[in-house]
């Protein structure tokens, strides 16, 4: 239909009396149009031909839940459009209402007429209508249901617009220092905005403080009213060690991606936004664990290498032996006592003896195996 309105404002039909119809007529009365006519056909002719592609672009984190150790960035900082990862903040706070005893898994919530008006993705309940608290977080992080989504911020601050600044408050006080929320769903809004660095605060707030309702992202499928939805994080049950958390799209956003993975003990949070496909979203996914993980396997093994000297046995002391006043240890004539003991290694057992052909560098010394083990880490890092 635009396409039709435009070609008849810039190229009129007349009439052809040896076809008998309509037809665009190309010849030299077209020059004669005015120019402003021209420039406007142009850009329309502009617009049609914009491709669906993300307007802020891919950006990607990475990080190790546990340490908070960055394993990949890239353009982490950059603002998009959150799409309905904005899911993600809006049941944190469902689940702090939860711990709160406000209400409980079984309580019910009713669908306005707003709620019910929502957009897709959706339940469909008409207004009225009622859904239990289990129900709508399921069909959050399965069926990514704005409608749910709105009936949800109604529920807990009376209006979504007050639900959302909640929202913003929350990721303040998270330290995402680049996100605003708008609406409880993440449909469009041109004020709504945050970071893949953000949004993996986010992801591990989450699982740190609510880590008792994260089995509620691993579903693959929800059933609702004699229907089943499915989960939109194509991941789940592919990508080994998946067990979460939220996907993401809208046009001017691109494809997001929240991911929670376990392997070896390393739990990640990572978060690619700005995708072109959902697929092509996929993959780079893919890539990044690989690569996380690969990189800390090698961290693990060379740990695991590691020969430690046996800790040197604590001498007893009796109130018998001593005289002197006995103070608690200050911790800086501990570590006083520490680096000036590594200024004469000859003197430590276990030291390295000096070899004209061979070198080494000590890092310290350590009576705790767990102790060394942590500076080693940090030292790799």
């Amino acid at each position: 239909m635009i396409v039709t309105l435009i070609m008849n404002s810039c190229f009129p039909p007349i009439f052809d009396a040896k076809m008998g119809h309509s037809a665009h007529f190309s010849g030299p009365r077209s020059r004669k149009r005015p120019i402003p006519m021209l420039l406007i056909c142009l850009i329309a002719g502009l617009l049609i031909g914009t491709p669906k592609t993300s307007i802020a672009g891919y950006s990607a984190h990475v990080i190790e839940a546990s340490t908070g150790s960055i394993l990949y960035s890239y353009r982490a900082k950059k603002q998009n459009f959150p799409a309905s990862l904005g899911k993600v903040m809006t049941l944190y706070l469902v689940f702090r209402g939860l711990d709160r005893g406000d209400f409980t898994l079984e309580t019910n919530i009713k669908i306005s007429p707003y709620a019910a008006r929502q957009p897709p993705s959706k339940l469909g309940i008409p207004a009225g209508g009622t859904i239990t608290i289990r129900h709508a977080i399921l069909a959050l992080a399965t069926k990514s249901a704005n409608d749910i989504a709105s009936a949800l911020a109604e529920f807990l601050m009376g209006t979504e617009r007050e639900f959302a600044k909640t929202m913003t408050q929350q990721a303040k006080l998270l330290g995402m220092a680049n996100t605003t929320f708008r609406n409880a769903s993440g449909l469009p809004h041109s004020q709504q905005k945050t970071t893949a660095l953000d949004m993996t605060i986010l992801g591990r707030a989450l699982y740190e403080d609510f880590p008792h309702y994260s089995y509620f992202f691993a579903q693959r499928k929800f059933t609702f009213n004699g229907n089943t939805y499915r989960n939109h994080n194509s991941l789940l049950g592919v990508y080994k060690g998946v067990n979460g958390i939220k996907t993401g799209y809208i046009r001017a956003s691109g494809y997001h991606l929240m991911i929670s993975s376990i392997h070896n003990q390393h739990h990640l949070i990572a978060v690619v936004l700005g995708g072109k496909t959902s697929r092509s979203r996929d993959n780079q996914m893919k890539r990044l664990l690989d690569r996380a993980y690969h990189s800390l396997d090698l961290k693990d093994k060379l740990l695991d290498s590691i020969i430690l000297p046996p800790a040197k046995p604590k001498k007893a002391y009796t109130a018998a032996n001593s005289n002197q006043n006995i103070h608690r240890e200050d911790p800086t004539l501990r570590e006083t006592a520490a680096v000036t003991a590594v200024a004469s290694p000859e003197k430590l057992p276990g030291a390295v003896e000096p070899n004209p052909g061979r070198w080494a560098v000590q890092l310290g010394a350590f009576s705790l195996a767990h102790s060394a083990k942590l500076l080693l880490e940090k030292t790799i890092a």
